[in-house]
């Protein structure tokens, strides 16, 4: 098993106990000093004491375990606001929230912007400055929060 599965398969299990989603785990680094990173979050957003205490949960399963380098370094965090949102409770977590999204159509890749304003399985719905749009999620190629400056 390779590396980054062989974390997701310890790691994942244990946000899930704690409450939270395993957005994404990277590794880097060395092979003899390793740098693995977890992004976590959950309906409620997550705080700097939730990636600390998660932390610690995951630290302790992985400090244990023979099949991973013991020099590893953990960093937990948020995955920010530059994150693709893909699942239904990252939707509803940013219902009237600005987006920006990449979707196709016909083979050609469309950009709009504008405000969440509903979602289903199959669809979002996006209020922009020509009225709304129906986009179906299969569709899209990546749909983030629009930054406010």
């Amino acid at each position: 098993m390779e590396l980054k599965e062989l974390l997701i398969s310890i790691v994942q299990p244990i946000c899930e106990a704690e409450g939270f989603y395993l957005l994404d785990l990277k590794v880097s680094g060395s092979p003899r000093k390793p740098i693995f990173q977890v992004f976590a979050d959950n309906e409620n957003g997550i705080t700097l004491d939730d990636c600390v205490h998660l932390s610690r949960k995951i630290e302790d399963e992985l400090d244990f375990r023979e099949d991973l380098p013991k020099n590893y370094r953990l960093d937990v965090s948020s995955p920010g606001v530059e994150h693709p949102l893909k699942f239904d409770w990252e939707f509803k977590k940013n219902l009237g929230r600005e987006l920006v999204v990449k979707y196709w159509i016909d083979e050609k890749l469309w950009r709009d912007v504008g405000k969440l304003v509903d979602f289903s399985e199959e669809q979002i719905y996006l209020e922009t400055k020509h009225g709304v749009k129906e986009i179906k999620r299969e569709n899209i190629e990546q749909a983030k929060v629009k930054l406010q400056w």
